[in-house]
C-alpha cells in the first residue's frame, strides 16, 4: 500500500536497510561525492530520523554501502547468465564486458567516497548464491579469493578451448582480467578506452599480423572485426568512464 504524505512506505528493518545501501551507492554515483543524510532520507522518501534508527551512524551506512557495491555477488550473476550456446570467443568478450562494467562502477564510487582500494575481506559466498549481496554476510565467508567463484565459473566456458590455447585456461581468464582492469582506467588509458573486442583479441591473437592476413589497423579507436556490430555507438562502460575521465580534468 503506497505511503501517505510522500513518504516510503513500512519496512521491515533488513529491507529498510537494504533500501537505504542501494540509495546511497546510487547518490554517491550520481553526485561523485558523499551524499548527506538529507540527501539520503529525500531519496528514500523517508525522515533523516529512519536512517539512524536503522544504522545508528552515518559511518555504518556508508560501511555496509561500501561493502555492498564490492560484492560479486551480482556479477556472478551475470557471468552465469552467458549464454553458453555462444561460441567460445564470444563468451568471453560477454565476460569481458561484465567486468568491464564492473570496474567502472568501481572506479566511480571509489572516486566519490576518496577510498584508494576497495575493502579487504574473502569470499562472500552466501551472496553468491543468492546473486545479491546479503548485509552482514561477511562473517560468514570461506577462506578463499573473493572473485575465485567468478573466475571459476568463466573458467568452464572456455575449457572447450583448451587444445587451442599455450596457456592453461586459468592463464588466459588472469591476463584477460588485467588487460581489462587496465583498459577500462580512465587514469591508466589516457582516454583511449578498449572495447571488450579488443581486449579479447589483444589476448587470444596478440598484435602480430599471423597467416598473412592483412593488419587490422593501429589506430586506438579502431574496432576489432570480432565484433559484426564494430564501430557502433558506446558501451554504458565506455560512456560512464568517459565521463569520469572528463571530470577528473
Amino acid at each position: 500500500m503506497a505511503a501517505k504524505q510522500g513518504r516510503a512506505a513500512p519496512m521491515p528493518p533488513d529491507e529498510r536497510r537494504e533500501a537505504l545501501v542501494d540509495v546511497y551507492v546510487r547518490l554517491a554515483r550520481r553526485f561523485g561525492r558523499r551524499p548527506t543524510t538529507s540527501e539520503i532520507a529525500a531519496e528514500a522518501h523517508v525522515a533523516e530520523g529512519t536512517i539512524y534508527r536503522a544504522f545508528g551512524t552515518k559511518d555504518e551506512l556508508e560501511t555496509e554501502a561500501v561493502e555492498a557495491a564490492f560484492c560479486p555477488g551480482p556479477v556472478g550473476r551475470r557471468i552465469a547468465a552467458i549464454d553458453v550456446a555462444l561460441e567460445p570467443r564470444r563468451r568471453l568478450v560477454e565476460f569481458t564486458r561484465i567486468m568491464q562494467q564492473r570496474f567502472t562502477d568501481v572506479f566511480g564510487l571509489m572516486a566519490a567516497l576518496g577510498l584508494t582500494q576497495p575493502p579487504q575481506r574473502n569470499g562472500h559466498d552466501e551472496c553468491y548464491v543468492a546473486g545479491r549481496h546479503q548485509t552482514g554476510a561477511s562473517g560468514s565467508c570461506t577462506l578463499r579469493p573473493i572473485h575465485q567463484p567468478l573466475l571459476d565459473s568463466i573458467k568452464v566456458l572456455i575449457e572447450e578451448m583448451r587444445d587451442e590455447l599455450t596457456v592453461e585456461p586459468d592463464e588466459v581468464i588472469h591476463r584477460l582480467r588485467l588487460l581489462t582492469f587496465s583498459g577500462s582506467h580512465p587514469g591508466i588509458t589516457d582516454g583511449r578506452l578498449l572495447t571488450a573486442e579488443e581486449i579479447v583479441s589483444t589476448v587470444l591473437d596478440g598484435v602480430l599480423v599471423r597467416d598473412g592476413s592483412a593488419r587490422s589497423g593501429s589506430s586506438p579507436s579502431h574496432r576489432n572485426p570480432v565484433d559484426p556490430h564494430a564501430g557502433s555507438a558506446p558501451t554504458v562502460a565506455e560512456k560512464t568512464l568517459s565521463t569520469t575521465l572528463r571530470k577528473a580534468r
